[in-house]
């Protein structure tokens, strides 16, 4: 009996081994494939690092490589040129996101929580604007900024950022503000709130960590926008930091050094932005899974 017992278990023991086996094999090949594509998303960054170490004879001789002395020099060079169109964008930025985020806030919560003659067709009429392409708009966008006489300021970028912004801000702020539960705002009208307290303390707070995420995307693609601003603005007073990075472009010639080191240092603000709030955008990214 003793033996037959042994001998039924071994099958067992065996294809638990292949089973752990298995999953180690796994578990590398899942780590393998991670390093790989962490690799893939970095090389570009890595590769700008190098080429802004560099001078121009050096990168048309080794353009991928790491060539020595170090041309730290590019640095200094760059951002010299770059610092007033970095403050440009963050000003420009700033002031997007602010009446971004104040119109977008509001609009979501009346549009979710309240119920007006119509609501609905506001709403989808909204939801539709999604549809259109921004590249149809820009023409019709450019005929209204110049007869508003908004050319060559920061109103001319800061308007269509909010107006374009808050469309999907709506959408996805008015989601989340219909699954607070309804028993929060009956007990706030209860002990007699008026509808702005209802919205600063209730609303609100539920809806932080999605307008952290909300803010995250616009301050990245607002802050890497080209062709706007290179369409609405000509002077380099308010010249924003990406075209600003053209003037290390020239006819005949392109200073890449500067250039890849005005990307670097560009790039910077974006990279401590989201450090400090990768918290926040986390749990907003996360919260969609939950009801509140």
């Amino acid at each position: 009996m003793v033996i037959s017992d042994t001998a039924a278990s071994r099958p067992l023991k065996v294809s638990t081994e292949v089973t752990r086996s298995h999953r180690i094999q796994l578990k590398w090949a899942l780590h393998l494939a991670l390093w790989v594509l962490a690799a893939l998303e970095f090389y570009p960054m890595i590769l700008a690092i190098i080429m802004s170490l560099k001078t121009n004879t050096q990168y048309y001789i080794h353009p991928f490589s790491l060539t020595f002395p170090l041309d730290f020099a590019n640095y200094s060079q760059s951002f010299a040129v770059i610092w007033h169109y970095m403050l440009n964008s963050v000003a420009v930025v700033s002031i997007s996101l602010a009446g971004t985020l104040i119109v977008s806030t509001l609009a979501g919560f009346v549009i979710g929580r309240y119920r007006f003659p119509g609501r609905d067709v506001l709403y989808y009429m909204l939801i539709a604007l999604m549809m259109v392409p921004g590249v149809l708009t820009m023409v019709p966008m450019f005929v209204l900024i110049s007869r508003f006489g908004m050319v060559d300021s920061w109103w001319g970028l800061v308007f269509p950022y909010v107006a374009g912004g808050e469309i999907f801000s709506i959408f996805l702020l008015r989601q989340f503000m219909m699954g607070i539960p309804q028993e929060l705002f009956d007990a706030a009208q209860a002990d007699g709130a008026s509808m702005w307290q209802e919205f600063w303390h209730i609303a609100l707070p539920a809806v932080r960590p999605i307008i952290g995420v909300i803010a995250v995307n616009h301050v990245v693609g607002w802050w890497n926008d080209l062709i706007w601003p290179s369409i609405v603005i000509s002077n380099p007073k308010w010249m924003t930091l990406m075209p600003g990075l053209y003037s290390f472009t020239g006819q005949n010639q392109t200073n890449v050094g500067p250039l890849m080191a005005g990307y670097v240092i560009g790039s910077v603000p974006l990279v401590l932005l989201f450090i400090f709030t990768s918290r926040l955008f986390v749990e907003g990214m996360n919260s969609g899974a939950f009801k509140l």
